[in-house]
This record gives structure tokens, C-alpha cells and sequence, in this order.
């Protein structure tokens, strides 16, 4: 094992985890070092990168800025406001739309789109801005790992496991990623509204000043929302159809991109400039994870992997629902304070290496750990940074998060969810 590339490894993910200096900055300036200081070339560490996840990302980002920019989110909020009736339900209403959003669009995006809304919301009923704020971070960054579109998570399952687009609602005989997290959350929120929301005044919210700014671009939005559900439906067939889920989403998102540009060229109203799809893209995010890719590809190349695998033969190798147990609490506790992708990618090759030294399937470790993983990261900001937009919008509008304020919250979120997740897969996964 070469212990140059776990000790630059090890300082990068602190820098990340720190936030001391740019997360993109720090993972790239690690790729940088394990190359001038170790055996990984350039080569590898481009090869590394897993392009099929960055395509499947960047494809459902830019129909994503389509659907966005034909007023989806304004028509979405729209009715979640009317629907309402009273602040208590409203914040209820958010924090499922914010959850289930994030299945198709990145949580952070997620996040910026009502989060401005929902502390303006708690401005006027005179609830706690910072709770709205936070409940919407919380359940944005949730519900991400439920199918094979919101998040890394679930791509980095499709290229290390293998899973596909339909093991995500069943698989193997038993309900899958999608029925078990929606069950998890929904139980969660019933907690956190004992605890929390029901103390929260329940007086009547208007939508006026809710709702958003009406757009005159019913058209866009229907000929995006048609071709994101052609995608999500040739995702789904992708087994039959033999393509990589990196070309389906780029074909669907060039497509549509085609298709709003000949027809804004012919002058139907509401078509928009690609540009404007573009701004929607989180560009950095992209160039993060190709970032991660690289050093874990590193730890791959120097044999740090291999290594740790043979450690944990012995784990992955015991009764099925130890070997659940140990790896679901290991890197669901660890994922409290640490980049939970950056985390998740490194343990899943690990324990890849290690189930095939010892013999066995390690499909329900996979998914216990993604699922522990992206759980256990609403307990910091250093985990998940969703929830650090989310604080500092709070701190932007005026309104900043104490510490011990924050962590009352995220760590009963995270500790809430994390158990009733647990008990629900060792009952039906197991």
C-alpha cells in the first residue's frame, strides 16, 4: 500500500470536509498531488473518471433548466400554497415537494428554487424562518437517493453495482430504494412535526406573494415535461434498449434543446436561448465529482484500496444482516461529519474489492450504505452541502443559525431517520 496516496487522500477529504478552502479547489489540488508525488499518471486519473455518471447528471440538469424555465416551479408552488390553508400544513406541503423534486433535480438546485419562498412564508405566519429553511434542506437532501436521477448516490450504485433505473422501486423480489425511502421520510416528517412543527403557529398563509411570478411559457413547459418523461421511460427500458444511461439523458436533453430551438426560431412564444437551460446547471458540482473519481481512482491505482478490502473481508464476509448492520452504522456514523459522496464512493469500491476476496454478493451492503450514507449527512454542513446553502440563505435573509440551533434539529432528522430506516430494512431488505 502506498502511504504517500492515502495521506494525500486523507488531507484532501479534510480540506473538503473543513471547508476551509473551495471543496473544487481542494479535490482538484489533491488529483494535482497524487500525481506529482505518487506512481498515478494523468492517464489513469482521466480514465478514472466515471463519464457515464457526469453525462447522466449534466442530461437530466439542462431538461431539468427547461422545466425550470417553463414555470414548473412557479406552477408547482403555486398549488402547494393554495392547497395549504395554514402555515403548519405549508411547511409540511414543502418539505414533500422539496423531497420528491430532488428525486429528478439536484438538491441544491432544489433548494435555491423555494428556499427564499419558504423564509418569506415564515416571516408572515411569524413562525421560525430557520426551521422552514432547514426542513427544506433536510428533506431536499433526502429523498435524492430514491431513484437513479436526483443525486450521486444512486449513480454511483448504477456503476458500481450495477443497479439499474427499475431496482430502484423493486428489485430482487422485494420493494427497492424508492417505496422504502418514501416510507422512512414520511415517518420522519411525523416525528419532527411532534417535536417540532406543531409548536409552530397554525395561523391561515395567503398565496399571494407565494406563489411566484406567473410566465407566459405554458408551451415550454409541456414540451419539457414530455420529453423528461420519454427519458425517465428510456431509462427504465435501458436493459432492452443497450445504451448507457450518460447517452439516454444527453439524447433527451440535446433533443429537447433542438426541438425549443427550431421552434423559438419560428417564432412560438415562451421558447427560450439554451443559455438560459445552461445557468440552471451546477457546473461545479460536476466538477467535483469528476474531482472525487480521480482520488479515489488513485487509492485504486497506489493499492490503498485493496488493502482496507482485506481488512474488512472478515465483515462483509459474516451473517448477512452482521454484515448489513456493521457496514450501515460504519459509514452511516462516519457520514455525519464527512462528505457523504465522497465517503460513499470510496467504500463502495472498497467493499467491492472486498466481497470479491471473500466470495460473496455484496448487493445489500451497496444499498444499505448509500442509503446510510445520504441519511446520515443531513446531521452537518460538512456532509452534505445542500445544507450549507441552506444556512447560509438563512444567514443571508437575515435570520443566522446558531449551532446548537442547527444541530437540535439535523442530528434529530438524521439520528430519527437513520433508525426507522434501519429497522424497515432489516425487516423487508434482510
Amino acid at each position: 500500500m502506498d502511504l504517500v496516496a492515502a495521506l494525500l487522500f486523507t488531507l484532501t477529504i479534510m480540506l473538503v470536509v473543513s471547508r476551509y478552502v473551495d471543496e473544487v479547489a481542494a479535490a482538484l489540488a489533491g488529483v494535482t498531488a497524487l500525481i506529482l508525488l505518487t506512481n498515478y499518471t494523468p492517464e489513469e486519473a482521466f480514465n478514472f473518471v466515471e463519464w457515464n455518471v457526469i453525462a447522466i447528471l449534466l442530461g437530466m440538469w439542462i431538461i431539468a433548466g427547461y422545466m425550470i424555465e417553463g414555470g414548473f416551479t412557479e406552477a408547482t408552488i403555486r398549488l402547494v400554497s393554495r392547497s395549504a390553508g395554514t402555515y403548519r400544513k405549508f411547511l409540511l406541503y414543502m418539505a414533500l415537494l422539496s423531497g420528491f423534486i430532488s428525486m429528478f433535480i439536484d438538491n441544491v438546485l432544489v433548494i435555491l428554487l423555494v428556499g427564499s419562498l419558504t423564509i418569506a412564508a415564515a416571516k408572515k405566519a411569524g413562525g421560525n424562518p430557520v426551521l422552514a429553511i432547514l426542513l427544506v434542506g433536510f428533506s431536499a437532501n433526502f429523498m435524492g437517493t430514491a431513484l437513479l436521477m436526483g443525486d450521486l448516490p444512486p449513480q454511483l450504485l448504477h456503476t458500481i453495482a450495477g443497479a439499474e433505473f427499475l431496482d430502484f422501486i423493486w428489485t430482487r423480489g422485494k420493494p427497492s430504494s424508492f417505496p422504502l425511502l418514501t416510507a422512512t421520510f414520511l415517518l420522519t416528517l411525523g416525528v419532527f412535526y411532534i417535536l417540532f412543527i406543531r409548536r409552530e403557529p397554525n395561523s391561515r398563509i395567503d398565496d399571494a406573494g407565494l406563489s411566484g411570478e406567473s410566465t407566459n411559457r405554458g408551451g415550454l413547459l409541456i414540451i419539457s415535461l414530455t420529453f423528461f418523461t420519454m427519458t425517465v421511460i428510456a431509462m427504465a427500458l435501458r436493459p432492452l434498449l443497450g445504451f448507457p444511461l450518460g447517452f439516454i439523458t444527453m439524447a433527451g436533453a440535446s433533443q429537447l434543446a433542438l426541438t425549443v430551438e427550431v421552434l423559438r426560431r419560428l417564432g412560438l412564444a415562451g421558447m427560450v436561448e439554451f443559455e438560459n437551460a445552461l445557468k440552471h446547471v451546477e457546473w461545479r458540482a460536476l466538477l467535483f465529482y469528476a474531482a472525487l473519481f480521480s482520488l479515489v481512482g488513485g487509492l485504486e491505482s497506489e493499492g490503498v484500496i485493496e488493502e482496507i478490502a482485506r481488512l474488512l473481508v472478515g465483515s462483509v464476509s459474516s451473517d448477512p444482516a452482521i454484515a448489513y448492520t456493521v457496514m450501515y452504522w460504519s459509514v452511516g456514523l462516519l457520514s455525519l461529519v464527512i462528505e457523504h459522496d465522497a465517503l460513499l464512493l470510496t467504500f463502495l469500491y472498497i467493499v467491492k474489492d472486498a466481497a470479491s476476496l471473500a466470495g460473496i454478493d455484496p448487493w445489500n451492503i451497496y444499498w444499505g450504505m448509500a442509503w446510510s450514507a445520504t441519511l446520515a449527512s443531513n446531521a452537518t454542513t460538512a456532509a452534505a452541502p445542500a445544507l450549507y446553502v441552506a444556512v447560509a440563505m438563512s444567514d443571508r435573509e437575515g435570520h443566522r443559525v446558531r449551532a446548537l440551533e442547527f444541530l437540535k434539529y439535523s442530528l434529530t432528522f438524521a439520528f430519527t431517520s437513520l433508525i426507522i430506516h434501519y429497522i424497515i430494512t432489516l425487516i423487508v431488505w434482510i
